[in-house]
C-alpha cells in the first residue's frame, strides 16, 4: 500500500532523542510545559512535513516512520528516518528532482518537502540538524509496560502537529507522574547524564542545567536560592549531592569561595536593612573591620571617613552627625556633645544589643580610644558592675585571653581579682 509523502520529514521529527513507546489507542494527550534548553539543544528542521496529515492517513502510525523506536535502548539511537523509508510510499528519483508523480499518489518531487530544491542550478539543500538530546531513555523498557507514543509526545493528530520539534519531546513534569519513587524510580540519576562518581553533568557549551522548582517545589536555583536555601538542603541531603559535592558546601560556607553572584543587582544601596538583621550574616563571607569598614570609609558614611557626610564639621567632618547629640557621655569627665550638657549615652545600649552594627562604621581602634586602660585612653569601663572577678570575667579570660590584652595592659590586669580595671 502507498502511503503518502510528507512520510518522509514526520520521521525526522517526532523523534528527536528521546519518543518513548509507540502509540496505544486511547493514550491520553500530554499537556506541555516549555522544554529545556540544555537537554534539548536548538534544532534546525528545514522540512515541509504533516504529521497530522500523515496519521489521520489509513495503516499509518509511528511505527511505519519509527521503525526502530520499540526496540531502542538508548538516547544516542537515531530514530529519525532517512530517505529510504519515505521511499516506500514517495517515487524519489535524485536523478530527476522535478519527476511528478501519478495522480493520486504521493508526491515525488524533492520540493515537496525540501524547500528551496529546483529554485535554481546547484541549489542546495538544507541540512536537517537535531542534535542528541543530553538524557538517558530506554524506550523499550517504557514500551514494555505498555506506555504509547502519546503518552510522552503528545497526540500528534489531535494537535493537529505539522512539523514536530523538540517541543514534542517529554518534559520533566510528563516524566514526574510516573517517576515519583514508587511507579518509577525518582532519582534525577536516572534521566540525566552523570560522570565519574555519580554526580549529574550541568555545565554544557549552551548553559548550565540547573533545577527549576518543577520536582521539589523549593529548589529553583534563582538569585535568592544562595541565601535562602538551607530548607531545601536540610529537607533533602542527598538530592543536592546529585549535582554538587559537599567540599563546595564548606567552600562556600566557610568563606574560601566566594560566589560573586550572591547578591543581586544594586544590593550596596539596600544591604542596610540586611545589616541591621543579621540575615544573611555578613560575617559569614566579609571581615567586618576590613571589607565593611573599608568600603564605608571609601564612601564616606564612616566615622574616620575622610569628608564623611555623617560626621559633623565639628569633629571634622563634612555633614550632619549621624547619631543624635548625647549619643555618646561619659560617665565622669568632658562630655562630647558640644553644648556642653550630659547626653542620654544611648550607644552603650546599643553597642551591648548589637556591636556588629557599630562595626560597621567604627575600626576596633575608635572605640579603644575611650574604652582602654592605655595611658592614652580615657579609661572608661566597658565592663558591668562587678564583672572583675566574676564567672564570665575568669571564662573569658581563659578562652580569649588575647581580646583582653586589646585593653589590658599591665600584667596585673589580667587576673580576676577583684581590684581595680
Amino acid at each position: 500500500m502507498n502511503r503518502p509523502s510528507w512520510l518522509l520529514s514526520a520521521l525526522a521529527l517526532v523523534v528527536v532523542a528521546a519518543l518513548p513507546a509507540l502509540a496505544g489507542p486511547g493514550a491520553p494527550v500530554v499537556e506541555r510545559a516549555p522544554v529545556s534548553p540544555i537537554v534539548y539543544p536548538a534544532q534546525s528542521i528545514p522540512l515541509r512535513f504533516s504529521h497530522a496529515r500523515h496519521l489521520a492517513l489509513r495503516g499509518v502510525d509511528c511505527a511505519s516512520c519509527h521503525p526502530g523506536a520499540a526496540e531502542s535502548r538508548s538516547s544516542l539511537d537515531s530514530l529519525v528516518p532517512g530517505e529510504e523509508r519515505c521511499r516506500v510510499c514517495h517515487p524519489i528519483d535524485r536523478a530527476q528532482p522535478e519527476r511528478a508523480a501519478a495522480p493520486g499518489t504521493p508526491p515525488a518531487r524533492c520540493a515537496a518537502c525540501h524547500p528551496g530544491m529546483g529554485a535554481g542550478q546547484g541549489a542546495s539543500v538544507a541540512r536537517v540538524i537535531m542534535p542528541t538530546a543530553r538524557i538517558k531513555f530506554d524506550h523499550r523498557a517504557h514500551r514494555r509496560i505498555g506506555m504509547g507514543c502519546r503518552e510522552c509526545h503528545g497526540d500528534l493528530a489531535a494537535e493537529r502537529i505539522d512539523l514536530a520539534t523538540r517541543d514534542q519531546l517529554p518534559d520533566m513534569g510528563s516524566c514526574l507522574r510516573c517517576h515519583d519513587g514508587r511507579r518509577a524510580p525518582e532519582q534525577c540519576t536516572t534521566c540525566h547524564l552523570t560522570r565519574g562518581g555519580g554526580r549529574i553533568i550541568t555545565e554544557f557549551p549552551d548553559g548550565r542545567l540547573a533545577p527549576s522548582g518543577s520536582l521539589r517545589g523549593n529548589d529553583a536555583h534563582g538569585l535568592a536560592f544562595r541565601a535562602d536555601h538551607a530548607a531545601a538542603a536540610r529537607a533533602d541531603t542527598a538530592y543536592c549531592e546529585s549535582c554538587h559535592r559537599r567540599s563546595e558546601c564548606v567552600d562556600c560556607h566557610e568563606g574560601s569561595m566566594k560566589p560573586l553572584d550572591f547578591h543581586g543587582n544594586d544590593y550596596v544601596s539596600l544591604h542596610a536593612i540586611d545589616a541591621r538583621r543579621g540575615r544573611p550574616d555578613c560575617s559569614a563571607c566579609h571581615r567586618l573591620q576590613t571589607f565593611c569598614v573599608g568600603c564605608h570609609s571609601r564612601t564616606g558614611v564612616a566615622a574616620d571617613g575622610k569628608g564623611s557626610q555623617f560626621v559633623p564639621p565639628s569633629l571634622g567632618g563634612a555633614g550632619r552627625g549621624y547619631h543624635p547629640s548625647g549619643w555618646v557621655d561619659f560617665a565622669g569627665g568632658a562630655p562630647v556633645t558640644g553644648d556642653g550638657t550630659r547626653g542620654e549615652n544611648h550607644h552603650a545600649f546599643e553597642a551591648q544589643r548589637n556591636i556588629r552594627q557599630c562595626a560597621a562604621c567604627h575600626r576596633e581602634s575608635f572605640c579603644l580610644t575611650c574604652h582602654s586602660a592605655q595611658p592614652s585612653s580615657f579609661r572608661i569601663n566597658p565592663h558591668p558592675a562587678g564583672w572583675r572577678g566574676s564567672r564570665r570575667c575568669q571564662a573569658l579570660l581563659r578562652g580569649a585571653r588575647r581580646m583582653c590584652l586589646r585593653c589590658h595592659v599591665e600584667a596585673a590586669e589580667l587576673s580576676c581579682e577583684r581590684q581595680g580595671l
